[in-house]
């Protein structure tokens, strides 16, 4: 959409910021007795006392008796206010950072059909870190106004009270109707479909700044966290991950994942090589695809690796990223006391420090409890199914392609020599497997052997060499991704070059045979 011209920029809110939920509104006031809900809400506006209610003509304790009385309901007023409150859930994050960066570059404006009752939901930007006087300059509230949207007199308010001209101002509403009235009047509009996320879409600048590393939230956010190592961000990881945000959520903060690096005991004793499933920027990568709403790697120092875990809870977790709900994982210790303690200790530390302490359940796949340790076993094992199943993708090497000894192009099998870009990366098990490489934008199947090329006896020294299929491409020094598909068979010596290259040959019908 074009919004050269735009200056001002009104939102809705019900639907277009906060996530809407009728049906347990409907469902309460059902429970507590009130008869064909259906005919009276709608998720544009209602009728009857609940219009009313909308409209400003009847205040909060007219409303709640007026509904009682109507229905003939046997309750108190609170019953009434709290069904009512169930209509709004929580503001999405990513729209809170979004309303929060468009200031910069617009004047903010909330424009809804509201109530004394939904209005407190318009906490949720203060609880989250975002003052809502510092993100919006002015609400305007149908209950107040004495009008209710799409009667144009509600628009004509906004306009005049604003001093803003219609041409150079843009609704965003979910109801056609309320975008239709203010096209008439010269608004422009935007109406998101219904679960629509119009971030990208509408604001797509500014939607990249917020997901990006240089956006910069208000100074300080209350938030619900987690923290872990979080090796390969496997499905336990995610597990995890999601249930924290279904915290945050219920919390109504935003999610916070801190993620350790470097690894913990490569501080504690320099030689250490830790035999990795991510490197720092894969795992990076992948924590910022998931569910949470930030994601913060954590330098782990010498100092840190002193601190006790209430030392660690009080200056990192909570004075440092204001941790309101610690989610820890179910067999998660941290602080140089940490083997000592019980997860008790944690949560008394947490009554002290003002920090809720939760632990989560441990996730399983059939018997198996997921864990990085079960993915490197899997992998050193040959177990390439059980590993790729565990993580939730299929594991892989990210190298760039030097030079080798040129023995497989002379059997008609070219391999591409691998040297990968971690040392501390972990590389499974020695042998022959079938992988799927990608160059630049394309990917092909292949075959990987790791190991020291008996049969050629060319120098001894382990190596990762994988021959491309129906690939001609010079790829020297280019960087290239190897995924590993499945174990096809032990590294070993044969009498003859012959025998070797009719092996490599069956090899890769076995592959296209059962991966093409």
């Amino acid at each position: 959409m074009d919004l050269s011209g735009i200056k001002n920029i009104v939102f809705d809110f019900g639907g277009v910021l906060v996530n809407l939920n009728q049906q347990a509104c409907m469902d309460e006031l059902t429970r507590l007795g009130v008869p064909n809900i259906e005919d009276y809400l709608t998720a544009y506006g209602h009728v009857g006392i609940f219009g009313a209610f909308e409209n400003g003509d009847v205040d909060l304790p007219t409303f709640c008796r007026g509904v009682r009385e109507q229905f003939h309901l046997d309750c108190e007023d609170i019953d009434v206010e709290n069904a009512w409150a169930k209509f709004l859930e929580n503001i999405p994050y990513k729209k809170l950072k979004l309303v929060y960066a468009l200031l910069k570059k617009y004047r903010i404006f909330i424009l809804s059909n509201t109530n004394p009752i939904h209005i407190k939901s318009f906490s949720l930007f203060d609880q989250a870190g975002f003052p809502y006087k510092e993100c919006v300059e002015k609400p305007y509230y149908s209950f107040q106004i004495r009008h209710s949207k799409p009667s144009l007199e509600i628009f004509r308010h906004v306009t005049d009270d604003a001093g803003v001209l219609p041409e150079e101002t843009l609704l965003v509403d979910d109801s056609p109707k309320n975008c239709a009235a203010a096209a008439s009047l010269g608004w422009k509009t935007y109406c998101p479909g219904t679960s629509e996320d119009f971030c990208e879409d509408l604001f797509p600048e500014e939607t990249a700044y917020i997901m990006s590393e240089d956006f910069q939230a208000p100074p300080f956010q209350a938030c619900v966290a987690t923290m872990g190592f979080f090796d390969g961000v496997h499905q336990g990881h995610k597990f995890l991950i999601n249930k924290l945000q279904d915290l945050a959520d219920k919390k109504r903060m935003p999610s916070l994942l801190l993620a350790f690096w470097p690894h913990p005991r490569k501080v504690l004793q320099a030689d250490y090589c830790p035999q990795l499933l991510s490197t720092q920027a894969e795992k990076k990568q992948a924590l910022r695809q998931t569910a949470a709403d930030k994601v913060e790697i954590l330098p782990f120092t010498a100092e840190m690796s002193v601190m006790s875990a209430r030392d660690f809870m009080e200056k990192i977790l909570r004075d440092t990223y204001h941790v309101r709900c610690l989610l820890m994982g179910h067999d998660h210790h941290f602080g140089k006391d940490g083997r000592q303690l019980q997860f008790e200790d944690y949560q008394r530390y947490g009554q002290e420090l003002g920090i809720e302490v939760l632990r989560a359940e441990p996730y399983y796949q059939g018997q198996e409890l997921i864990s990085s340790s079960f993915v490197r076993v899997a992998l050193q094992a040959h177990d390439i199914e059980a590993a790729n199943a565990a993580l939730g993708y299929a594991y892989f090497l990210q190298g760039k392609v030097c030079q080798g000894y040129g023995n497989g192009k002379k059997m008609g099998f070219p391999t591409a020599n691998i040297r990968v870009e971690d040392e501390n990366k972990l590389i499974p098990a020695r042998g022959v497997y079938a992988v799927r490489v990608f160059v630049g934008e394309q990917n092909y199947l292949g075959m990987l052997n790791i190991g020291t090329r008996p049969t050629l006896c060319d120098g001894g020294e382990a190596s990762i060499e994988v021959h491309i299929f129906d690939f001609e491409q010079d790829i020297y020094h280019q960087n290239i991704r190897i995924e590993f598909l499945h174990y096809l068979r032990e590294e070993r010596p044969f009498a003859s070059l012959d025998e070797l290259q009719a092996r490599l040959a069956k090899d890769r019908a076995t592959i296209l045979a059962d991966f093409s």
